[in-house]
């Protein structure tokens, strides 16, 4: 019903206020035709005994109760929150459909004589300046160096849905070249393992023969690998590898990375080493195969039956030899792809003939290492007249000059670079093509390390905070590296500080500093971290405090509730802020959410608060009720959480766990038994999800989006259609 129809039952007849009547009456016309419903709004208007602050929801209530106090005073009013009974029993029928049925009292502390007039003066003084403001909605736009951070955080995390809305947002805004976005895609299809699409790209066969960057060639060659030399097809990969011509349809990708950071790039390389019969190369990849099971299967290769190829004409008895003339053995190879007989060549006897190749070569391979030596070996012929580059030449020269200086030996030195004065616009490409090759921070001394922490914090309010901002996922794997390896360091709480300090702290964020303070909580930290860790989390809530943030809150009192604790009272003190905080947005949350606030409270060891389920919210809850929920995770505790959760939403059946991490009769016959199964894909064993995809189709299986107990609910909420 509209509020001006429905207004006439809550007012009734304003002749109580005797020679204020019109007054009020104005007071109230006012504020009712500039009201605007779903914006969390709000209006003082008589009713009962005195003026009420009504509002839709809790957000309401507090922006009218801080705009009532500035203009009033305490002195004045004091503002008295109505009880949801009183409401419930004294609120005329009318006026409850138009939804403004939260309410307090403004109670009138002034006795003076003249004092109802003085409050009804400052009333008309405050509805007079708020209806004279222009209201504008703030919109908030991500920079290009945000949208590119959130998406390759989405990556991270595996979140297909964002990383694909993200990477559109990309497209729309324009500030990224064509040939950048057919970079971003690779990035994305192989984030998701989709290298059958990657592969069908239209433009893939010219990224092929074009100068592209380090991590993008690596990226292909594990598409070679997925696309042409594995799956059941393929028994033999190095069969496969002749019979398909990988070696000429790739063989310049193949061979200008010398020895690739991915397990499927050395697979890739090693067989065309093999095919090439370099015994250095193959060398070369097997010290670099990180585990032994690795280098296992590469000398497996090795020795795997090699398909002969059929013979030529030429080959057959009766035909005369054919006259190939000699090639320039550099040129060949140059053309073969094979960049590194290239470079070495030239290192070791610098001609004039072979500059041009070289610098071609060592840019097109984007090899660190040799770089410096083909740029001094370049400009000493130069400096001796021997050497007069064509003007293609020159521009690789100038190119190299820029990737030497560019160039950085580990994460050192690039960061601080990063947090120098001089402005450097292709540090975060550099980060991200070299990161793999450097030694990896979990392995630097503490001196090396805190160099570090202390360069990107610096970094962080510098010229080059964009550059840091862009690679910020980088910083997040490192981190979880360390943490997966059982330890904790500065440089993880670094991190932590540096997501805490974003600009626009999106969702991707969010997560990502959710991610990382689990990862940070499991290993254990002390007392003193524990408590530096909760007052920058806190801080966060503070700032980013919302009904849209709520979940984020949920989860993060989810992990501290769950994991050890070295300082009772510092959890409590984050815990009552933050479940206060949640509070008072329940207005705008929903019945799950706020479930998931008591809950917590109340396992937390604070007073929880019952809540009364909307009868549509209960309805959609209720398709549970009697039913079996079954949950494979190898997280502890699930089962438990799980229904102390549920049993406040719904009457459900039961809830059962299952966490084998091989194939097990309980495992399958759970998977089929279940009416509705959630499949915690972010904590599982491989094995076992196989044995559930073979009873249980994909499409019948829940698989929770977010980590955590709180990830599983809302899963459970989306498939009931809530």
């Amino acid at each position: 019903m509209r509020i001006d129809t429905a207004l006439p039952d809550l007012i009734g007849d304003l002749g109580r206020f005797g020679a204020f009547v019109d007054r009020i009456e104005g007071l109230v016309e006012s504020q009712v035709s500039r009201f605007r419903t779903g914006a969390s709004e709000w209006l003082v208007l008589p009713w009962t005994n005195g003026f009420y602050l009504f509002s839709e929801d809790s957000e309401g209530q507090r922006r009218g109760r801080e705009v009532v106090v500035a203009f009033l005073g305490p002195g004045v009013v004091s503002v008295d929150t109505v009880t949801e009974s009183r409401l419930n029993a004294e609120l005329p029928p009318a006026w409850k459909s138009t939804g403004l049925v939260r309410a307090s009292f403004l109670r009138r502390v002034d006795h003076r004589p003249n004092g109802a007039a003085e409050m009804l003066a400052r009333l008309e003084d405050m509805v007079a300046s708020v209806g004279g403001r222009q209201w504008t909605a703030l919109e908030i736009k991500p920079t290009n160096s945000e949208l590119l951070r959130d998406f390759r955080l989405a990556l991270l995390r595996r979140d297909d849905d964002s990383a694909r809305s993200l990477l559109d947002q990309i497209v729309l805004n324009g500030h990224v070249s064509a040939e950048n976005l057919r970079y971003l895609r690779i990035e994305y299809f192989a984030a998701f393992g989709r290298w059958a699409e990657m592969r069908a790209m239209p433009y893939i066969s010219a990224l092929l023969q074009t100068r592209r960057p380090r991590a993008i060639s690596e990226t292909l060659l594990r598409m070679v690998w997925w696309t042409e030399l594995s799956g059941p097809e393929h028994e033999n990969p190095r069969i496969a590898f002749n019979e398909r011509g990988v070696l000429g349809e790739f063989g310049p990708l193949v061979r200008s990375v010398r020895v690739p950071s991915t397990p499927e790039g050395r697979g890739v390389c090693f067989l065309a080493a093999l095919a090439d019969e370099d015994v250095e190369w193959q060398t070369s990849i097997l010290e670099r195969a990180e585990e032994p099971e690795e280098r296992h299967r590469l000398k497996a290769l090795a020795s795997a039956p090699e398909r002969e190829a059929t013979a030529t004409p030429a080959d057959l008895p009766g035909h005369a030899p054919v006259l190939v003339p000699v090639a320039d053995p550099v040129a060949e190879a140059f053309r073969e792809g094979r960049l590194a007989d290239v470079v070495s060549t030239f290192i070791t006897d610098p001609t004039a003939r072979y500059a041009e190749l070289a610098l071609q070569a060592i840019l097109d391979s984007g090899e660190v290492e040799h770089a410096p030596r083909v740029l001094a070996a370049v400009r000493d012929l130069g400096k001796r007249g021997a050497l007069e580059l064509t003007r293609h030449g020159r521009r690789d020269l100038a190119e190299l000059e820029q990737f030497v200086d560019a160039s950085c030996a580990d994460w050192v030195e690039w960061a601080k670079r990063l947090a120098g004065d001089v402005r450097w616009a292709d540090a975060a490409a550099v980060a991200r093509n070299n990161a793999e090759a450097w030694p990896q921070l979990g392995t630097l001394d503490a001196q090396q390390l805190a160099a570090v922490c202390d360069a990107l914090l610096e970094a962080s309010g510098g010229t080059n905070a964009d550059q840091l901002r862009a690679c910020i996922d980088l910083l997040c794997r490192e981190s979880a590296r360390i943490l997966a390896g059982g330890s904790s360091n500065d440089f993880c709480q670094v991190v932590l500080a540096l997501l805490s300090e974003q600009d626009n702290f999106s969702e991707m964020v969010r997560s990502a500093y959710l991610d990382l303070f689990a990862a940070w909580l499991e290993v254990g930290p002390s007392a003193g971290e524990y408590e530096e860790v909760l007052d920058l989390t806190l801080k966060i809530w503070q700032r980013i405090a919302s009904p849209n943030a709520v979940g984020w809150c949920i989860n993060v009192l989810e992990l501290v509730a769950d994991s050890p604790c070295p300082v009772d009272s510092k959890r409590t003190g984050l815990a009552v802020l933050m479940i206060d905080g949640a509070r008072l947005h329940s207005g705008r949350l929903s019945f799950r959410e706020r479930v998931e606030v008591e809950v917590l409270a109340a396992g937390l060891g604070l007073p929880s608060q019952e809540i009364e389920a909307p009868k549509i919210e209960r309805d959609v809850w209720s398709a549970l009720d009697g039913k079996l929920v079954g949950i494979y995770s190898l997280l502890p505790r699930v089962e438990t959480h799980l229904r102390a959760r549920l049993a406040k939403l719904c009457s459900v059946g039961d809830v059962k766990e299952n966490h084998d991490e091989v194939a097990t009769q309980a495992l399958k016959s759970l998977a089929e038994r279940a009416d509705y199964f959630i499949v915690d894909t972010w904590h599982a064993a491989h094995q076992a999800t196989g044995a559930i995809d073979a009873v249980r189709p994909r499409e019948k299986q829940i698989l929770p989006r977010l980590k955590g107990h709180s990830g599983f609910l809302r899963a459970l909420e989306e498939a009931l259609g809530g």
